[in-house]
């Protein structure tokens, strides 16, 4: 394209960007004049060149290409998105193969993108703090992560680990009250009554300690230890137990002692066994029918093995709990075995050694 004398520009500003792009220039020029119909001159048209003609249809397209081409000069927002996506992959990792300095640098260039949204800002951050806390032992950088990721994402999944682990780097750095401060901003969350007209018995870094959390607890313990806690000065010991081990609790939450792999594998197994238990109760037991009937017959057919010929009635509860038993067991086996056909059950006894 031969025009490019810009001497004769009096739009000085458009013509500096026009200079980006010959082709940019024709079209501020040619819109310029078109635009200022009352000019006796083109303020655009470089001096001593002959006057570009356009056809409407060539002049919209050129406008189009133009309008393309400036957006792409004034910086618009790229997507970053793959690019993100390969930081956060890579900065993984190398977590995991324990190059944390490399992790962090990772993370860095992710949050470096304009276009990151607060949700991912917010869980990077929280990542960083993390490999801080649990990796690196630097919890200065730690706290300072797990601030800036609260603050950012304030509903963010991570937002209770991060609050725990914000605690306890602010002890570890000897900052007690800060660390107290960090408590109390939490303890609204858990500070109402569980039900109306409870009064609280205790208080515990600003929560309170209520009177039906301890009458729970009392309930969950067998009927005969619940017995000793029947006046009030048994009651007051119990509190006072309650909350030494809420301190031991809290203390062991705030050192990540739930990540610990023994908690870990002895949680699961204790779930599994409660799971159970439940089950067995929801599902198998209501299949036990007992028989007044069939109690005495089976006092009966045990009489002289079981029960030495004791008469039927000084050993009729024992002759009961056995005889439930023995149907429990039948009702499980049943189950176990429906079960069992329903997933196809295979043993391989000879490859237990």
């Amino acid at each position: 394209m031969p025009y490019k004398d810009y001497r004769g520009c009096a739009m000085s500003g458009i013509a500096r960007e026009a200079r980006k792009s010959d082709l940019s220039l024709c079209v501020v020029c040619v819109l310029v004049r078109h635009v200022d119909t009352g000019a006796d001159e083109d303020v655009c048209r470089p001096q001593n060149t002959e006057r570009p003609r356009f056809s409407i249809r060539t002049l919209a397209v050129i406008v189009i290409s133009a309008a393309l081409l400036l957006l792409a000069s004034c910086g618009g927002v790229a997507d970053n998105s793959v690019a993100i996506e390969r930081h956060k992959k890579l900065a993984g990792e190398l977590r995991d193969s324990k190059l944390y300095d490399a992790a962090i640098e990772e993370y860095e260039k992710l949050l470096a993108y304009p276009d990151v949204d607060l949700k991912t800002r917010g869980n990077v951050n929280y990542l960083i703090g993390k490999v801080y806390f649990e990796n690196l032992a630097d919890y200065d950088q730690a706290a300072a992560y797990y601030i800036r990721a609260r603050a950012i994402d304030p509903e963010g999944s991570y937002i209770n680990e991060a609050s725990r682990n914000l605690v306890a780097s602010l002890e570890k750095m000897g900052q007690l009250l800060d660390a107290k401060r960090q408590l109390n901003a939490a303890a609204d969350l858990t500070a109402a009554p569980k039900q109306e007209g409870d009064i609280a018995v205790a208080r515990v870094g600003g929560v309170p300690i209520w009177l039906s959390q301890i009458e729970e607890e009392l309930q969950s313990l067998p009927v005969e230890v619940q017995k000793q806690f029947t006046n009030q000065q048994a009651k007051i010991e119990y509190v006072h137990q309650y909350v030494a081990v809420e301190l031991l609790y809290r203390a062991a939450l705030r050192e990540a002692y739930e990540d610990d792999p023994e908690i870990k594998t002895q949680q699961r197994l204790l779930l599994r066994r409660l799971l159970v238990d439940k089950y067995v109760l929801d599902k198998v037991m209501p299949q036990v029918s007992i028989d007044t009937n069939d109690v005495r017959n089976f006092y009966l057919a045990n009489k002289d093995e079981t029960y030495h010929q004791a008469p039927y009635d000084s050993v009729k509860a024992q002759v009961f709990l056995d005889y439930q038993t023995q149907k429990a067991n039948a009702a499980f086996s049943d189950y176990i075995a429906k079960l069992s056909r329903v997933e196809k059950v295979e043993f391989y006894d000879q490859n237990v050694r």
